[in-house]
């Protein structure tokens, strides 16, 4: 049960609830809308709708999620990760965005990362120093404390529960530690709690329990989030982790931005501004492609893909070009302006591959797994995109034995030149949030929100948002159908390669690289969780390539 519709009875108008397991699903038809709810964990999905049905709005139902989330899925995020957050008010008609990223550390410095000339990658991925400031305790409570309805202590309470009585491991989460298992051999920490006693991954179903993380949990349901900054929790992190101090700690806050505003054949786009660069590449590629007809194309075909394709490397070339300007706020408006898309098409050529040189820097590609959505749609038409992350799969690898809290490797994203000079965009500094491609996202219609959409793959994470969107409003697929059709991925390596999924036909394949694109075939490009509003009715999805979080 990864996305859930229930009704209530305070709602006029009658509608049509939708049930969705692994990708299958079927009507249940009841008489009023609750809620919806959106994730690719059915264990933190049942968190977030039993908030709902306490009454609870959508903010409060997206931090119990995201809290669930943290104890049943510690692979893809945790309370030492980070996110960003947006969120759309009904009644006040405004739309907000909060950024709990984490920072890099007052003792970040590109030095630390270098051997001689040579910078060792390893050390911005595993162990101490790649461990940035976490956001998630903190931004996740000051989202409760600014448009939440319930204390903290309730939204709190099903990840208590998971954590202290155990949850049983999916199919996607022995993915993940197969995937890490030597690294994971080797962490005492991580083996007693995640591995058998031979040293093998744990069995779909057998239970999990992590006691040191429900009592951290329940520290923070008493003492707020201050208690994981400061006192036991954050003298324990500290301790444990090099060049992090409690000053760093202490000195974190999320910070409310502004968020990107574009729009797409008559929908407002709502979308998170720098440093996620996500959401000013999508809000700048659907501008884009809003100057084409949907009835011109065919979908996935060769020529459709190849425009995806086109504008997708004009955006990361512009991406490139502008965000490194001293005053990136007016760049933004430029980046998503009507006059610089239409500029942008007429530089796209429908017969051949554009060649652009230039690679983004290895912060804005992000890496493996470590990332996860969740969608949230309350009965008063309130809705939360909310994107999180720990880096990569499990983060630094580093998990804190006291609190149970396994830490991000977002120093990853960091930029180090291979000498000390530059300043470009995403340079490791002190105190600095390093750039991501989250792109969680609200789309409106007439001030109320039709689509709810953010996925989760790093760098593949914005393209699968854009043909998601590309899927429901030009060619008319329903929701499920949307979620799952085959996508394209450009890398932002400067190089002529297209990623397709396996079940892309060979046909569209032959026709891009008839265009002058390099073809490489690749499973799961991205992992999108969604939901949608039609008239009365209210559908919610969530990908069937992450059906392995199922038991």
């Amino acid at each position: 049960m990864k996305a859930v519709v229930r009704m209530r009875s305070f709602l006029a108008v009658p509608v049509l609830g939708v049930f969705f397991l692994s990708g299958l699903s079927f009507s249940l038809a009841q008489t009023r809308l609750d809620g919806v709810v959106v994730s690719d964990h059915d264990v933190a999905v049942r968190a977030g709708m039993g908030i709902l049905e306490q009454g609870g709005n959508a903010v409060d139902a997206a931090v119990a999620t995201a809290f669930a989330l943290a104890v049943v899925d510690p692979a893809s995020s945790g309370l030492g990760g980070g996110g960003v957050m947006v969120l759309y008010q009904a009644r006040e008609k405004k739309a907000h965005v909060l950024d709990f990223t984490e920072v890099s550390p007052a003792a970040a410095a590109p030095g630390l990362y270098r051997n001689g000339g040579r910078v060792r990658r390893e050390l911005l991925e595993t162990g101490d120093l790649a461990v940035a400031v976490p956001g998630t305790v903190a931004g996740l409570a000051e989202a409760l404390k600014r448009f939440g309805s319930l204390p903290l202590e309730t939204v709190l309470a099903p990840a208590v529960r998971h954590a202290a009585e155990g949850f049983p491991a999916t199919r996607r989460l022995r993915r993940a530690i197969e995937e890490n298992l030597p690294a994971l051999r080797q962490r005492a920490n991580f083996s007693r709690i995640f591995l058998k006693e031979s040293g093998e991954p744990r069995e779909v179903g057998e239970m999990i329990r992590q006691p040191e993380l429900a009592e951290t949990l329940k520290t923070i349901a008493r003492e707020g989030a201050g208690a994981f900054y400061e006192g036991a929790i954050g003298q324990a992190l500290a301790a444990r982790i090099k060049n992090l101090t409690l000053d760093d700690l202490n000195s974190y806050k999320p910070v409310w931005r502004g968020p990107i505003i574009g729009s797409y054949r008559d929908r407002t786009v709502i979308t998170a501004p720098p440093p996620s660069l996500g959401g000013l590449a999508l809000a700048g590629m659907l501008r884009v492609m809003e100057g084409y007809g949907p009835d011109q194309f065919r979908h996935n075909s060769g020529a459709y893909l190849h425009l995806v394709a086109e504008t997708a490397k004009a955006g990361a070339a512009d991406l490139l070009k502008h965000a490194g300007e001293p005053d990136f706020g007016e760049a933004a408006q430029r980046l998503i302006s009507r006059e610089r898309a239409s500029a942008l098409r007429n530089e796209i050529s429908m017969d051949l591959a554009a060649r652009r040189s230039g690679a983004m820097p290895v912060a804005a590609a992000g890496g493996p797994g470590g990332t996860t959505h969740i969608g949230v749609l309350d009965g008063d038409g309130n809705a939360v995109s909310m994107s999180l992350a720990i880096g990569s799969s499990f983060g630094s690898k580093v998990l804190v034995r006291e609190t149970g809290v396994i830490l991000n490797n977002q120093m990853c994203q960091f930029w180090i030149p291979e000498s000390s000079a530059g300043n470009a965009l995403a340079t490791l500094k002190p105190r600095r949030r390093p750039v991501n491609r989250m792109t969680p996202a609200i789309l409106l219609r007439d001030d109320r929100p039709v689509l709810i959409v953010g996925a989760s793959g790093g760098a593949r994470t914005t393209g699968a948002v854009l043909q998601t969107i590309l899927n429901v409003l030009d060619f008319r697929m329903p929701l499920t159908e949307a979620v799952a059709a085959p996508r394209l991925h450009v890398p932002t390596d400067g190089a002529q390669v297209v990623e397709l999924e396996p079940t892309v036909s060979d046909e569209a394949a032959a026709g891009l690289e008839g265009k002058g694109h390099t073809v490489l075939r690749a499973p799961r490009l991205g992992e999108v969780q969604a939901i949608r509003v039609e008239g009365k009715r209210i559908t919610g999805a969530s990908d069937p390539r992450g059906a392995g979080a199922m038991p």
